[in-house]
């Protein structure tokens, strides 16, 4: 504890004894049975006023003591410490005294005493109210004292004083408060004041403060207006730089820029004139701005999907830079009379078996709220997970929609068919990896190209780069051949160049490879196989209609066949300059030329064209057809669509009368009865789609407005905007 005493005994202050007992009461309360009254309790009987009539002689100067508020200034109600201890000891000796008087008659005395309750004094000063009885009043701190807010704003100068009081000078209120304020309240110029203020002297109805709240608030609207006009030219901006494929982070703030001072948009222009700092084109933003234009096209196409009568689901599954199993999700679906595709997102792949991939599909269509009961066409690709006829995920999906229809990816599908020769010709992993180590050996080194090139130049090429041949995409291997084959001698002479200067063991395993006459010639036939597979890969990946897929098919397969037949001719000695098999023999004069004397002799009669065509050509095309044939199947129903194509329209009435009847039966029997699915104990049963009867009249009907159709298309008359 501190020495010094004094910061630990407590002060007492005149304004600590407001509304306290006083002290000569406290001792009475103390002594007394019974508590004593006020004074205006006077209700006591006759003996008790003659017993206490000693003590209310004694207590007269007690009551001279208590004065009236409405007398004394507040200032002098604190009594002094000697006066309270003379009433205290005078109180003590009266007390005694009664009491002993008292006992013989056996009565408690009521003793007269002063009245103890404290009482508010009005006359103390209180600024509320003055403040709530003249609404003009208020305390300013800056010129210590009380100003009126009338005169200080609407005083005309010429009769401000220097020292007026309530307007230039801040004015104590003393001991008459209310004559200064009511003198203040009926002076003329304030009464001039008061009617500015509240706007008399103008036209409005409305006071000035409601003249200025009013005008705050329009200029908000307007400022809130051309914000937002702001954002929505944003937001559309970000919208088309993302169509465009543009970086947003580091061309959306150059671009705002650009189009309200070069292009003077006032769109830009009247929000940067107001906020010249509020641009929204930071990277926070424009990430925002991102994900706003994401949720609401999300919204939008879900929202349409979900009201959709039917709609086809695509998916498929690929690994992404960071090695993660992705399942993207694609719909097709019908609105307004267009078709319209949609991709409804990703699905992250703990495992890619049938099983998992059905599950991950019904928990994503769940989420998004979708009805899976609506696919009525899915779409996957041709590896056994997907298109297995016993458990793949086609067959699981079926369970769910028994009036489904799977249709495989054509594209996949062949590309699989070039894949399913390797197995046959395991030649062919030896020409792939060759091709893969040519176009790693010039592609990650700029001085081995630089090599590449110059031998181009001396034999007058075109300086041309190799092309990736792609491992899961065999369909690539077309153009990888032709640009290998075009620029044989040319990669032969830069090897030789680089493997003088390095002798680089792998450059001459590469160069055996090159000069081994055996993959040359497969890909010499790979290569012009290929011409028309290509073709029609590419046909594939455009808008066709799935019913068209067979006929071109028929023809890609007549195409072979007659390949084949082009190929025994050039071993036949025939020179058919469109090949590449006919080069074969001077591929292999170059690579004799190259090549020592002792490894010629080795390989020297080991190959004919004649062999070739009949150990290589002929058996890689007729398996390339026989796997296309088991792959193209097309199921009686998904055949059955094919009544609805224009093009198979007969051009006469009397044939058109029995048209379409065999294949509309069949949609109608799929679609017009209920169809039951059972798979490892889960059935499922659904209603039909459509009557089959009322199917079958309508598309009588329908017919005759399909042939009127094909007959205007046929004259070359404009129908919907198209001819």
């Amino acid at each position: 504890m501190s020495h010094n005493a004094k910061y630990y005994r407590k002060k007492l202050k005149s304004s600590t004894s407001h509304g306290s007992m006083r002290i000569d009461m406290m001792l009475k309360r103390a002594n007394t049975s019974e508590p004593t009254s006020s004074f205006e309790d006077k209700q006591s009987d006759s003996n008790s006023r003659e017993n206490s009539s000693s003590t209310t002689d004694s207590l007269e100067m007690d009551e001279t003591v208590q004065v009236n508020n409405d007398e004394v200034e507040p200032t002098n109600t604190a009594v002094s410490m000697e006066s309270l201890q003379v009433i205290s000891e005078e109180v003590e000796l009266t007390i005694n005294k009664q009491e002993t008087e008292s006992s013989a008659s056996a009565s408690i005395a009521t003793v007269k005493t002063v009245d103890i309750t404290s009482k508010t004094d009005n006359r103390l000063y209180c600024a509320a109210r003055y403040e709530q009885q003249f609404p003009w009043l208020y305390y300013s701190s800056a010129r210590c004292g009380y100003i009126c807010k009338f005169c200080e704003f609407w005083e005309k100068s010429g009769t401000k004083q220097p020292c007026s009081p309530f307007v230039e000078m801040g004015t104590q209120l003393g001991s008459h408060p209310t004559r200064k304020l009511e003198k203040h309240d009926k002076s003329e110029n304030h009464q001039m004041a008061s009617k500015m203020y509240h706007g008399e002297f103008f036209n409005s109805s409305k006071s000035v403060y409601q003249l200025l709240q009013e005008q705050h608030q329009s200029y908000d609207e307007e400022k809130k207006k051309k914000g937002r006009v702001y954002i929505e030219t944003l937001i559309k901006t970000a919208y088309f730089m993302i169509k465009k494929r543009w970086a947003l982070s580091d061309n959306l703030g150059e671009m705002i820029d650009f189009m309200g001072t070069e292009l003077g948009m006032t769109q830009i222009t009247d929000h940067l004139e107001i906020n010249p700092n509020l641009k929204y084109t930071s990277h926070a933003s424009v990430q925002e701005i991102v994900a706003s234009i994401s949720l609401t096209i999300e919204q939008e196409t879900l929202e349409a999907v979900r009201e959709a009568t039917w709609y086809s689901l695509l998916a498929d599954e690929s690994s992404d830079e960071g090695n993660r199993e992705q399942f993207a999700v694609i719909v097709r679906f019908v609105q307004n009379g267009i078709v319209k595709e949609a991709f409804l997102g990703l699905i992250h792949l703990q495992k890619t078996d049938a099983e998992s991939l059905m599950m991950a599909i019904e928990t994503f269509l769940l989420a998004k709220g979708v009805d899976i009961t609506k696919a009525i066409f899915v779409g996957f690709d041709g590896c056994n997970t997907m298109s297995g006829v016993n458990s793949g995920l086609q067959r699981r999906f079926r369970n769910k929609v028994p009036h489904q229809i799977y249709i495989n990816c054509r594209n996949h599908k062949l590309a699989l068919c070039v894949k399913h020769l390797i197995k046959e010709f395991p030649i062919l992993e030896q020409l792939d990896a060759m091709l893969i180590e040519i176009w790693k050996l010039f592609h990650y080194s700029p001085k081995k190209y630089e090599v590449f090139c110059a031998v181009q130049d001396l034999y007058n090429f075109k300086k041309l780069k190799m092309i990736k041949a792609a491992t899961t995409r065999w369909l690539s291997h077309g153009r990888a051949l032709a640009r290998f084959l075009d620029r044989y001698t040319a990669i032969l002479d830069a090897i030789d160049s680089i493997y003088d200067d390095k002798k680089d063991p792998e450059l001459l395993g590469m160069r055996t490879m090159i000069t081994d006459k055996k993959i040359i010639a497969v890909a010499t036939i790979l290569c012009d196989i290929l011409k028309p597979v290509v073709v029609f890969s590419d046909y594939l990946q455009g808008d066709v209609h799935f019913s068209r897929v067979n006929t071109r098919q028929k023809e890609l397969t007549d195409a072979l066949q007659h390949l084949s037949q082009r190929f025994g001719a050039v071993a036949g000695g025939l020179n058919d300059q469109d090949l590449y098999f006919s080069r074969l023999p001077r591929l292999w004069e170059e690579i004799d030329d190259r090549t020592n004397f002792a490894h010629r002799l080795r390989n020297a009669g080991v190959f004919t064209m004649v062999q070739v065509a009949a150990e290589l050509a002929e058996p890689m095309v007729n398996g390339l057809i026989n796997e296309m044939d088991d792959a193209f199947h097309c199921s009686d129903v998904l055949q059955g669509f094919r009544v609805f194509e224009l093009a198979d329209i007969p051009s006469n009435l009397p044939d058109l009368m029995e048209y379409g009847e065999e294949k509309i039966r069949q949609l109608a029997v799929h679609y017009g009865r209920p169809l039951e699915d059972n798979f490892k104990g889960n059935q499922t049963v659904c209603q039909p789609v459509f009557q089959q009867n009322i199917m079958e009249q309508q598309f009588l009907a329908f017919r005759h407005q399909m042939f009127l159709l094909s007959y205007l298309l046929i004259d070359g008359l404009s129908i919907n905007g198209k001819t």
